[in-house]
Formats: structure tokens, sequence, C-alpha cells
């Protein structure tokens, strides 16, 4: 009888979520399993994604279920809505027309990696046979992502004052809750000054203008590239093309559009409250680049693994996005379009860097991050 009960319920469950699609996939484009996602399956020792874990990827899965990047970048692009409704720019026929830089966008909140195969994680449903991302192994990548906070939270609390995770750990690890927070425009540590976290950011925007512009090769090692400091965060024999594009052959040949999507993230990230403390803006103009309007000043970096992820889920949804819209200029949506203007005239990195410059532009460059107001 259990067995029978258990039976009437999965075969429920399945039916609830084959019909949820028809509902919600109005705006919840991404993200999305794909047919290659259901081949690597089929082949690997999982055998098959169900209708369980598709549902999972779209609404369950923490920092990746609403996809507010994806609109604020096809807003910044050509898409014409009014201020709040940005949502609406999330059309399929947008999608698949801007497919590859999306992928960028939503790459640094889902970056795909290799799993350890010598020692695998102890998770259910990991398979290491498969590319770790959310749509091909949904389960492993909560429990992965679960695994990450607590253990940061531990390593905070015996050593304070140094990022929870670093080089030769696994990539998702490091970009939620460790030395790579920077993809988020967050500090990696409580304490990181200011001027840190943004001397990190413009490392990271230096390399990724590189790419977006073609003016650094994607299959040299990044620890040879001469972009300062980058070598500490990937030490090893690591390209470009592993790193945005790891079991995902599909993008190899657009990774100028992968980058300078994971780039739009990190600007945009910017912008939420979870993220930096922002002031009003003040109606100037940038100094060094007069043609674009000047963003408020950051007055704060935050760090994520002290925070309540609920309330900082909060902040990156379609209400946070429109009452910013509304009542901010220039809003995220400006400075997506300002850096997207430079990449389409292929400006160098030296012209790129002032807008960087003024995007981020600190109000007092030694005030140290924290979690912000969103603690319990």
């Amino acid at each position: 009888m259990a067995k029978t009960r258990l039976r009437r319920y999965v075969a429920t469950t399945l039916m609830t979520v084959a019909l949820l699609p028809s509902i919600a996939l109005a705006f919840q484009v991404l993200p999305r399993i794909s047919d290659v996602d259901r081949k690597l399956s089929s082949l690997g020792g999982n055998q098959f994604i169900d209708g369980i874990g598709q549902w999972f990827v779209g609404n369950a899965l923490p920092m990746i279920k609403s996809p507010v990047h994806e609109a604020i970048t096809l807003n910044a692009l050509d898409c014409v809505v009014q201020a709040g409704l940005e949502k609406q720019c999330l059309t399929t026929e947008a999608v698949r027309a801007n497919q590859v830089l999306l992928y960028g966008v939503r790459w640094p909140d889902d970056p795909p990696f290799a799993l350890n195969r010598a020692s695998p994680p102890r998770i259910a449903d990991c398979d290491p046979k498969v590319t770790l991302r959310s749509t091909a192994q949904p389960k492993c990548w909560k429990g992965l992502f679960s695994d990450a906070d607590k253990t940061a939270k531990q390593r905070m609390s015996s050593k304070p004052g140094e990022p929870a995770f670093g080089p030769g750990e696994y990539l998702l690890y490091r970009s939620h809750f460790g030395d790579l927070q920077f993809f988020h425009s967050m500090a990696a540590y409580d304490s990181e000054t200011a001027a840190e976290t943004r001397q990190r950011m413009r490392m990271w925007a230096q390399f990724l203008w590189g790419v977006a512009t073609k003016a650094i090769p994607t299959d040299r090692f990044i620890r040879t590239l001469g972009v300062d400091q980058l070598e500490y965060y990937f030490p090893g024999d690591m390209t470009a093309t592993n790193l945005f594009a790891t079991g995902i052959v599909e993008v190899r040949k657009d990774l100028d559009k992968v980058a300078m999507g994971a780039l739009l993230h990190m600007l945009q990230d910017s912008f939420s409250q979870a993220h930096a403390g922002r002031n009003p803006e003040s109606g100037a103009m940038c100094e060094a680049i007069p043609r674009f309007a000047q963003p408020g000043r950051i007055s704060q970096f935050y760090s994520y693994a002290g925070q309540v992820g609920s309330l900082h889920d909060h902040e990156d949804t379609f209400n946070a996005l429109g009452l910013q819209t509304l009542q901010v200029s220039p809003s995220v949506v400006d400075a997506s379009r300002a850096f997207l203007t430079l990449w389409k005239e292929n400006a160098p990195w030296s012209e790129a860097e002032k807008y960087f410059n003024c995007a981020f532009a600190l109000e007092a460059p030694d005030t140290k991050a924290g979690p912000g107001p969103f603690t319990q």
C-alpha cells in the first residue's frame, strides 16, 4: 500500500509539474533544461532528469530562480518597455536571438565546472562524469550550494578576516561564498575594504573586456595573460575556454559574448541593495567620459556568507528592479546600456575603464564590508 501511495504521489506531482510551464514560462524563460542536459543525463549515472528536477531548476534553486539579469540586459539592448515592466522583455524570440550573451549573464550564478572524479562529493545525485551546472544536475547543485553555505559560516567563525574558499576549491563555492565574490560586486569576506573589493572587480573587468573585444586570447593559460593579480585566482592550467565553457561546447566560438555577459552581471549586481549600498545619484555626468551619466556612489560592499539567503533574494526580484527603474536615473539598465555601447564600438580597455571608474565610484574607499542589513 505504501508503494502504491508513493507511486500515486509521484505521478500526481509530475502531472502538476508538467502543467507549470504553460503558466510560468511567460517570463521564466531562463533557466531551462536543454536537450543537451537530457542527453547527458541519459548517458550518465543518474539516467534521467525528472519533472520534479525540471521544476526545481526553474523555481526552487537559490540565486538563479528569477531571470532579472536577462530582463535588464534585453532592456538595455533593444527592448523598449515602460519602467517597471522589464520582465516583458523576456520573450522566447529575444532570448533565442541573444542566447550566448544571456548565457554569459547567467554564468556567474551558475558557472559550469567538473566534479572531482577521484574524490566526488558525498552528496546524493552527483555524477562526476557530467559537468556540474544547475540544469544538468539540479539536485547535486542544490546539495553543493547548501554545503558551501554551511561550510562558509563555519570557516567565518573559526577564521574571520579571510575568504571561506579559494583556489583549488569548486567554482560554485568560491563564486558565491569565497574569494571570487567579486563576480557579484561583493566582498570576499567581512572587513575587506571597499577599495580592495573594487580593485579585484577592476582586475576581473579588465580580463572580461579583453575577452569580449578579442584582445585577450581564449586558448592561453589565464595565469600567463599579464592581467595584474589574476594569476592568483586562476593559478593552474585554465584558459578562458575552460573557465567559461567547461562541458558547454556550444558557446565556445562566441566567448566574447559570454565574457560581456559576465561583465554585465557584475555591473548589474552592484545596483542590487543586497550586494552593495549606493548613494542617491547626483545628476552629474561621468567626469572622464561625460557622454554617460554617473550612477550613485557605492557606500559599502556586502559579503554573502553572513547574509540570510531569503532576505538577499528579496532584492534580486522584478519588484526590486521596478522600484529602481521607476525612481533612479541612471538606472541599472542605463549603466548596462553604457557598457554595451562601448562594447559595440570595440572600445579599448583604456576607454572602458573610464566608465568602470565612474560606475563603481566609491564614497569612502576604507569602508569595511559586512553582511549589511540582511541578517536575522
